[in-house]
């Protein structure tokens, strides 16, 4: 997760030096003499390996949150460096909450540079470059692609096949992760809203790009997530202005669960519950049962980061509502995934986090035997966490062993989601190491490359 320091100063082009110099100057001018340096900020910001971050005093927050335009009052309501949120030029631009605030947000985020990730190496894609395999989708057709790149009018080929392009980039996620995602959705989306802004269509047509463009921004802003371990609030809310364009509100309340997820593991547990209560607030009655199940879940999920044991409630209705749920063409396409399978994997983390290894174990191997075989970022996140399972109830070997499953499965994939968990499982067994199974597993860490 990137320090909310890291992201004040960036987003004003500063540099630690340049930070440091000028927060020293702001204390000479107001008689509190400072002598942090780039080396202070970098201990704010990444504190050494075994230790814990550093935190400012009282006047030196306050000297940063005067430099940051941020009101002083934050400071003594919220702890550091919570209160570094606040900053202006980190929050999401105002537009209306019609059609074209939401094609103004969505060309906001989709305009900038977009750092991707094509495994191991990284490239920058600007707002004008489409990806080849876009390219050959958009020839693949040719009354699609003309349409979408010569006739001004847009009709229902053309829609349609954005919608199919959509629903690919769906499923893809399932098989491979964030890597390839965070291209393809870039390009597809940046497509789109230039449909939206630059062409006609009729009003169906119209709700639908809108419907479309809501759901790339959500995979897109997935994608960073899983990949940069980042919550890219902007993007997420973007996309949620597109879909109350689209005035489809379970697509709304499914662009809030997967937000909350995003915000629940950078340490929002508290704004992932308020989230998913929104999401189930908007959806109860207006959707299907697997849908309200789905966001039940990741309200449970957000509850179990907080030691909140209501947690197993939410669980429990979900489970009694998958068991209402009728044939999966009653639902949304965009909830297809979430199964029995998945609920159990809800339940299984939950019980880690609250500190029930052996009932988290047994949840992940009954999980794993209704798994479907192409959801393989899934299955190695799940095998991570079994590990984790293991390994706190003193089944060191067996931890490995499963450790072991889930690097094979993170070779095929490009997620950070699955491979962080390995990593912070082998930095936990240093007072083992001395043990060959404990040794082996470190080491292959050590040269799994990160994404």
């Amino acid at each position: 997760m990137t320090h909310l320091l890291t992201r004040a100063c960036k987003a004003r082009g500063w540099t630690p030096s340049y930070f440091a110099q000028l927060l020293r100057e702001l204390g000479a001018a107001r008689g509190i003499p400072l002598g942090t340096g780039k080396d202070g900020v970098h201990r704010w910001e990444n504190p050494a390996a075994g230790r814990k971050p550093r935190t400012p005093d009282l006047p030196t927050q306050r000297l940063i949150a005067e430099l940051l335009g941020i009101p002083e009052e934050a400071v003594a309501l919220y702890l550091w460096p919570r209160w570094l949120g606040l900053d202006s030029l980190q929050q999401p631009t105002r537009h209306p909450w019609d059609a074209h605030g939401a094609v103004e947000a969505l060309a906001e985020v989709s305009g900038r540079e977009i750092i991707t990730v094509d495994r191991r190496h990284f490239t920058l894609l600007t707002g004008t470059t489409l990806t080849a395999s876009l390219w050959a989708w958009l020839t693949a057709d040719p009354a699609a692609a003309g349409q979408i790149t010569q006739s001004r009018r847009i009709t229902e080929t053309g829609v349609a096949h954005v919608e199919e392009r959509v629903r690919q980039l769906r499923h893809a996620d399932d098989i491979d992760g964030g890597g390839q995602l965070l291209a393809e959705t870039a390009s597809s989306l940046q497509l789109v809203v230039q449909l939206l802004k630059d062409r006609t269509y009729t009003d169906p047509h119209h709700t639908r790009l809108l419907a479309a463009a809501a759901d790339l921004a959500r995979m897109h802003a997935w994608a960073v997530f899983d990949i940069h371990d980042q919550c890219a609030d902007a993007v997420f809310e973007a996309a949620l202005r597109s879909a109350h364009a689209s005035a489809d509100t379970a697509l709304g309340s499914h662009i809030l669960a997967f937000w909350s997820i995003a915000a629940n593991n950078n340490g929002r547990a508290e704004d992932a519950e308020n989230m998913a209560t929104a999401a189930l607030s908007a959806a109860r009655g207006r959707t299907t049962p697997r849908v309200e199940a789905m966001l039940l879940s990741r309200r449970a999920r957000a509850r179990a980061h907080q030691n909140d044991h209501a947690a197993f409630s939410d669980l429990g209705r979900a489970a009694e509502l998958l068991e209402t749920a009728g044939p999966t063409q009653d639902d949304p396409e965009w909830v297809y995934w979430f199964d029995h399978s998945e609920l159990l994997g809800a339940r299984a983390s939950t019980h880690l986090d609250l500190g029930q290894p052996d009932r988290a174990e047994d949840a992940f191997i009954e999980a794993a035997a209704l798994f479907p075989a192409d959801r393989v970022r899934t299955q190695a996140l799940f095998l991570a966490r079994r590990a984790d399972a293991q390994w706190r109830q003193g089944e060191f070997e067996q931890a490995c062993v499963t450790g072991h499953q889930a690097l094979d499965l993170t070779g095929e994939i490009s997620s950070h989601r699955a491979t962080g968990p390995l990593r912070a499982l082998a930095a936990g067994m240093s007072k083992q190491s001395t043990l060959p199974v404990v040794r082996r597993f470190r080491e292959r860490i050590a040269t799994t490359p990160a994404f």
